[in-house]
């Protein structure tokens, strides 16, 4: 009886080293099928639209800005319209945060937008009261591949609630 309580600890053993031969094998296999987990996932804006620019013919070098001179809004409400515009062609994500110049106060910021895509309902942390509002648009870029930033932009606007 001895020799088998033996050999049967030995096949308990030999099973249980196969089976995370196993398991580990399968894990890397996944791994490698699936991409592994530091993969960049860019956590899209799921309120961007796809939006194409006048096409004039030239192809854009480096990532593209655009400006936004005024943005006009409606007074005392959070949900407004605006354009806030990833042009087409650009190499990066952007995410837009938009901050009042006097103070220093951030009323929004997007998650990240793909190339020829805009938000355009955009919901404000605080309703602006009727008037003018200097503010900054802060554009945040990152790769579309890696995701590193990349070049940014402050893009200076007033901000008309009426």
């Amino acid at each position: 009886m001895k020799e088998h309580t033996g050999k049967n600890k030995i096949l308990i053993v030999i099973i249980i080293c196969l089976c995370a031969v196993i398991i580990a094998g399968l894990i890397y296999f996944l791994k490698l099928k699936g991409g592994s987990d530091s993969a960049f996932k860019p956590d899209l804006d799921p309120n961007a639209k796809t939006q194409t620019a006048d096409d004039t013919g030239e192809k854009p070098t480096g990532i593209r800005i655009p400006g936004y001179p005024t943005i006009t809004i409606e007074a005392d409400k959070k949900d407004v319209q605006m354009n806030l515009m990833n042009p087409e062609g650009n190499p990066c994500y952007f995410t837009f945060e938009i901050v009042l110049n006097d103070t220093d106060e951030t009323i929004y910021t997007s998650k990240m937008v793909e190339p020829g895509k805009a938000i355009t309902e955009v919901t404000l942390e605080k309703a602006l009261a009727a008037g003018e509002y200097p503010a900054t648009i802060k554009i945040t870029t990152a790769s579309l591949t890696d995701g590193s930033a990349m070049n940014g932009a402050n893009v200076e606007t007033t901000i008309i609630a009426q």
